[in-house]
């Protein structure tokens, strides 16, 4: 299972380099336009709220695409400050995400609805626990269902908390593909 995992997990970050720099191409003049219309009028407090729901929520939106609005912006002359920022509030909400999985423990309904997300993730939970969660954090995995899974299992808060201070250097690295993939193709 895991060797099947890190395969996809490889596929994956190829895929995203490939698909920024083909997007990146195709689309230069339109992503800066867009960029540049959220850092203005979203601005970074606005991203910094998006990342935080989509980290902590399961949601179909990747937060790595505001990677993008900060590298083709005007914020990306300190970029290293907003990358940061992201990727901490990140793992802020990696530990957010602990908590409702402690909750949903309690909530019967709850419990049977997030079934699915212990039968899962829960046996390489049991087995790899902080280094499962750590692979989450640093992986196209679903952030959230790693980190609400964890805390459904009772996994030690502080292996969460430490586990989840990874999104920092991920998105650091996620930052990194997509400066090369849009710079490849521009």
């Amino acid at each position: 299972m895991i060797e099947a995992t890190l395969k996809k997990t490889l596929y994956s970050i190829v895929a995203l380099f490939l698909l920024v720099g083909a997007l990146g191409f195709a689309f230069q003049q339109e992503i800066v336009a867009a960029a540049e219309w959220l850092a203005l009028h979203v601005g970074f407090l606005g991203m910094a709220l998006v990342v935080l729901i989509a980290d902590t929520f399961i949601l179909p939106f990747p937060p790595d695409s505001l990677l993008v609005v900060i590298n083709r912006s005007a914020m990306a002359e300190q970029w290293a400050l907003y990358v940061l920022g992201i990727g901490a509030l990140s793992a802020w909400a990696g530990i957010q995400g602990y908590f409702i999985g402690r909750w949903i423990e309690h909530i019967p309904a709850l419990h049977r609805t997030c079934a699915r997300f212990r039968e899962e993730h829960g046996p390489m939970l049991r087995r790899y626990g902080f280094w499962w969660v750590v692979f989450g954090a640093t992986t196209p995995l679903p952030f959230s269902v790693t980190t609400w899974t964890a805390g459904m299992l009772q996994v030690p808060l502080w292996q969460i908390a430490l586990a989840c201070l990874f999104r920092i250097p991920r998105f650091f690295v996620y930052y990194g593909i997509i400066h090369a993939g849009l710079g490849l193709f521009s």
